[in-house]
């Protein structure tokens, strides 16, 4: 009776893919009749896949990014491999030219035991530096009619060098630098590596650059050094500008407020002159009640008028550009943190500017509604 080993497993383990086959030859097989580009559906399919082979030695195993291929005869290794691989999360890496293509991790040997998947471990390390150098290419055009790939680099110049279906052919070293140098340039706190790799791979203009993967890496590092000394000097430029841009700003409102301060005595001494004014006339009868009244009247409307203006047009520049510091950092310091934009929005005469500002837009008013009463009341 013939067993559908496949189902089995699957009913078994549903979260991963299971394909039973005869032996090694079957997966070599289907690996050599598909294009490098197009491993993504069995390689790096949103379930990780394992292949059971019935005549493979139960000491043999093969684990690669998101498969793995093991012996139908031994189930614990079968076991411990699918429960390594149920812990895995589906890879975002695509490439919108290549939509089949596997990323380089899940392409990537791990981990082999024996000697029997030898070859296939090499097959699938040119696969994987095939991919790592189609992800650190500036560009990639598919040529259906060749059935090839054009791999193109600007750096210092513009190459473009072919990949057939086969995948590009080194040696086995040679693909393990390249996809060490693809982890390298495209990790998620990379930052210039990957136009550090470009600079030297465009170089390569008679030959491709992959078959000198390891001297790619040790000059690319080099230039990324370069690089990141270059930005180092950048930033330190762009942390003591916004600095000094920010200080500026507390400077022009601490001004801005120190104006505002002073208008806001002359205006109310002018008015407590004023009052006293009407008072002097109504008390030696120079003026009537009536008059008197009026301007009283007057006064208080004027000084109402002073609170809409300083509430709508003078208080807004004394506090709009603090309050507008941080946008602004946001555009003229793209270089500095988040943790060092805060750092410049707390240097004391940032807070002290700040602190007077708002004090100012409070007590002006206050102030002016205070005269405003007291010329009303006072008799």
């Amino acid at each position: 009776m013939k067993y559908d080993f496949s189902a089995i497993l699957a009913t078994a383990e549903p979260s991963l893919g299971w394909q039973v086959l005869p032996g090694v030859s079957d997966v070599e097989s289907m690996i050599s009749s598909t294009p490098v580009w197009a491993l993504g559906p069995t390689w790096d399919a949103e379930k990780p896949v394992i292949f059971v082979l019935e005549d493979l030695n139960a000491q043999q195993m093969l684990r690669l990014g998101r498969s793995a291929i093991v012996p139908l005869s031994s189930e614990v290794t079968v076991a411990e491999v699918a429960h390594a691989l149920c812990q895995l999360t589906p890879t975002v890496w695509r490439i919108a030219e290549l939509p089949e293509a596997a990323s380089p991790a899940a392409l990537a040997p791990s981990l082999r035991y024996g000697t029997e998947l030898a070859a296939l471990e090499h097959a699938m390390w040119l696969r994987c530096a095939t991919m790592a150098w189609v992800g650190l290419s500036t560009s990639v055009k598919f040529e259906r009619s060749a059935a090839s790939v054009l791999l193109e680099v600007f750096g210092l110049q513009r190459v473009a060098h072919r990949v057939g279906s086969d995948g590009i052919s080194i040696s086995e070293a040679q693909a393990r630098r390249a996809y060490e140098l693809f982890v390298w340039a495209s990790g998620s706190d990379a930052v210039d590596q990957r136009l550090a790799v470009q600079q030297v791979a465009s170089l390569y203009r008679d030959v491709p650059p992959w078959g000198k993967s390891g001297d790619v890496f040790d000059a690319a590092v080099a230039v990324f050094a370069t690089l990141r000394r270059d930005a180092v000097s950048e930033v330190l430029l762009a942390r003591r500008a916004a600095r000094t841009f920010a200080v500026d700003v507390a400077h022009r409102a601490t001004e801005q407020t120190a104006a505002t301060a002073r208008s806001t005595v002359e205006r109310c001494v002018a008015t407590l002159l004023a009052i006293g004014g009407v008072i002097i006339a109504r008390t030696t009868k120079a003026i009537t009640e009536g008059q008197a009244h009026d301007l009283r009247t007057l006064l208080a409307l004027f000084l109402l008028g002073l609170i809409v203006w300083n509430i709508t047009i003078e208080g807004p520049p004394v506090s709009s550009p603090l309050k507008s510091l941080r946008q602004d950092l946001d555009t003229v310091a793209d270089l500095l943190t988040e943790s060092e934009r805060d750092d410049i929005l707390r240097l004391s005469a940032v807070r002290a500017a700040s602190r007077r500002a708002t004090v100012i837009r409070i007590a002006v008013p206050a102030v002016y509604l205070a005269a405003a009463i007291a010329a009303w009341t006072v008799s």
